[in-house]
């Protein structure tokens, strides 16, 4: 997130630019992390949606892939400019240019100063040595110029490609690339992992909850209405007694008999009421 996220701040000149290209990064990256375990959901819960999330996440970490690689790749480049700028060579080069323009500037004012003055011909010897000079400079700034452009990779790399005989930029190349793939595929894999363990975790859990109770067994309820579903508990909880007498119960609610009958013939099935002779008892749990 953070490489990606400076890569993209980096590009634009303006801080409007720069807040907008890192808006749209951490966007991205949001999106790279939550499309695959979204997509997998949906997709188990038959939407075709996930579908389509799940095509659009390898776009997204190939994008994160390639910013990853290209932070590193500009990052590293900094780095050697800044030591390349630093080193001694370059700063006895740097210091004879800065001599030679001094040595330039003075030439050029005694060359104006001989030519107001009516002293011509010294004017004309001066720019000779001052041809000379910017020969010289010319070559320094050339010297300069390739030791900046010279490729530069970092020394670890360096001293791989020299054991493995190689070309140390495209070895430092490679070794960007692989450690953003692993940076990238890591977060992944570590995100769906911890999504596993939080589901595992919940079935495991589901062990210990309550004794099932009347309303939980929809094989002998769920043919029952919501007023026998009701009378179903309150039986159950002995609000008519722990030998429950159909009759009885019959006159107490709507629809009688045929409201009643089928409530005791399911709590039978469930084991709830037993008969008990004539009539029917609560088997105690």
């Amino acid at each position: 997130l953070a490489f990606t996220v400076q890569l993209w701040i980096s590009m634009p000149a303006g801080l409007g630019g720069q807040v907008v290209a890192g808006a749209t990064a951490v966007a991205l990256e949001l999106c790279k992390f939550s499309f695959a375990p979204l997509g997998l959901w949906l997709r188990s819960q038959g939407q075709a949606s996930g579908y389509a999330l799940l095509c659009l996440w390898p776009l997204l970490v190939v994008i994160s892939i390639v910013a990853t690689v290209g932070f590193l790749a500009t990052h590293s480049e900094e780095q050697q400019q800044r030591s390349t700028r630093n080193s001694q060579e370059y700063q006895a080069l740097q210091q004879q240019l800065n001599s030679l323009q001094q040595q330039i500037n003075t030439l050029n004012g005694l060359i104006n100063t001989d030519a107001n003055n009516g002293y011509r011909q010294r004017a004309i010897d001066t720019a000779g040595q001052l041809s000379a000079l910017e020969t010289e400079r010319t070559q320094l700034i050339t010297k300069l110029s390739t030791i900046e452009q010279t490729p530069s990779t970092h020394s670890a790399f360096n001293s791989l490609a020299s054991s493995l005989n190689a070309d140390p930029a495209k070895l430092q190349h490679i070794g960007f690339l692989a450690l953003a793939i692993i940076t990238d595929i890591v977060g992944l894999v570590a995100l769906l992992a911890f999504n596993a363990a939080a589901t595992v975790c919940k079935r495991v859990s589901q062990p210990f909850q309550q004794p099932e109770t009347v309303e939980q067994q929809p094989d002998h309820t769920s043919h029952l209405n919501e007023e026998q579903r009701q009378l179903a508990q309150r039986i159950h909880a002995g609000e008519f007694g722990n030998r429950p007498v159909l009759r009885n119960i019959s006159t107490t609610v709507s629809g009688g008999y045929r409201t009643v009958k089928p409530v005791f013939e399911a709590l039978q099935q469930a084991g709830t009421l037993t008969r008990n002779g004539q009539g029917f008892a609560l088997v105690k749990s």
